[in-house]
């Protein structure tokens, strides 16, 4: 036992109401004699003190009727079980926890997923990623807000240091390697000398390629949200990792820059930029480098195909040509999503920007304000016509010369008097 968290604290990290139900859950579990804790990243971030967003449990004793028991005494939005003994708990006011059966692991090959027992506490930590996620806090009232240290996590912390539990782990799991770039920018963290050594050594023997393309993507989108996204797919790229992914050329720092300026413009849109940034990546790949990429990190087809367009620099040539009309721009970018128009805006010159601004704010929402009803009450008949008649109206309207309803009606009776439909 080395620290102790205060209640304050907690209720200042987690929030009363889920302190309380916390402690609750931790009384259940000692009327049923077995032990309950706060675990991992939870225990790490109140350390660390930074915002909870996880919120996990660990118990040796039978999850099933400890969910049970969680649902007699609270009304539960969901649950959600997995293969691996872990059940996602959603209570009705937006509290999220999970509770796993303590566990050991053995992983039958490398970059195999594990083949699970049910363990004790002890087992559960020495399964862990890192020291730093090893940690527990009691949540019953004989020990609650009590830490305890079995593996030197509290000690790791202080140092601001990532280390592994032993030397086979990222054989066992190399998708560990993604993590620990992770975890390393978002804490301002530095690798301790012998896990920098085992990760240098399994990039090099290729155990990234032996994971499957699932469990790739869902660590490299996870690094992508990350807010020092920029600085992981740098080291990422430096150590070799994106060479296992396909891409041999490294990430440019000047194009990061330019693009992190150009996002500074659309505070206002929630996004992660995740398909920005995979342009950043593939930017100076080859297309055949590009497909490698995609399939090894599980893209799927939408996204893989916006890489491979935009990569051929055919949308910024057409962009840059002294002229261009209107309707030109608006199909040329119609299909290309914002995530890839932000990229491009990185990218291009200046009179390249301002059409591209001008598809942004100008024609991007642009929407005919008449519509079947309108062309049946002005006597056309139904069919095929009504489809090349708004068409028309729409091509009008994207060079602004109908602004209103009014202005669409007397084009459509224009267009009747001279088909004489």
């Amino acid at each position: 036992m080395n620290k102790r968290i205060t209640r304050k604290t907690l209720e200042k990290s987690l929030s009363e109401k889920v302190v309380k139900r916390l402690e609750i859950i931790g009384e259940m579990c000692a009327f049923s004699e077995y032990r309950c804790y706060l675990v991992g990243g939870t225990v790490r971030d109140m350390i660390l003190k930074v915002p909870q967003i996880d919120i996990d449990i660990v118990t040796e004793g039978d999850i099933t009727s400890l969910v049970s028991n969680i649902a007699k005494r609270w009304k539960l939005k969901k649950t959600i079980r997995s293969q691996f003994s872990t059940v996602k708990i959603s209570f009705v006011h937006n509290i999220l926890l999970d509770i796993a059966q303590a566990r050991k692991e053995t992983y039958p090959y490398p970059a195999s997923l594990p083949v699970v027992q049910k363990g004790n506490i002890v087992d559960d930590l020495k399964r862990r990623d890192f020291t730093i996620n090893t940690l527990l806090m009691g949540i019953s009232k004989k020990n609650f807000g009590i830490i305890y240290d079995y593996l030197g996590g509290i000690e790791d912390i202080e140092k601001k240091t990532i280390r592994v539990l032993h030397k086979n782990s990222f054989i066992d799991d190399p998708t560990r390697i993604f993590r620990a770039f992770r975890f390393k920018e978002r804490f301002s963290f530095r690798f301790e000398r012998k896990t920098k050594k085992l990760i240098n050594n399994a990039v090099r023997c290729g155990l990234i390629k032996k994971l499957s393309p699932q469990r790739i993507r869902k660590e490299f989108f996870l690094l992508l949200e990350e807010r020092n996204w920029d600085k992981i797919i740098l080291n990422l790229s430096k150590e070799g990792v994106f060479k296992e992914l396909g891409i041999r050329n490294n990430i440019s720092r000047a194009t990061i820059n330019s693009f992190r300026n150009i996002i500074s413009n659309f505070n206002t849109t929630k996004r992660n930029w995740k398909l920005s940034k995979l342009l950043i990546i593939t930017e100076n790949a080859k297309p055949e480098e590009i497909k490698t990429f995609s399939q090894r990190v599980g893209l799927k087809k939408k996204e893989s195909n916006l890489l491979l367009e935009l990569t051929k620099k055919k949308t910024s040539l057409t962009l840059s040509k002294k002229e261009i009309s209107t309707k030109q721009i608006y199909l040329l970018l119609e299909t290309i999503p914002l995530d890839g128009l932000v990229y491009l805006l990185s990218k291009v010159k200046s009179q390249s920007k301002k059409r591209i601004m001008m598809y942004l704010n100008n024609l991007k929402d642009i929407r005919t304000k008449i519509n079947g009803k309108d062309l049946k009450r002005l006597g056309i008949k139904e069919g095929p016509i009504y489809k090349q008649i708004l068409k028309m109206v729409f091509d009008k309207k994207l060079n602004g010369r109908l602004k209103t309803k009014k202005e669409e009606i007397e084009f459509v009776k224009k267009i009747i008097r001279k088909k004489r439909v």
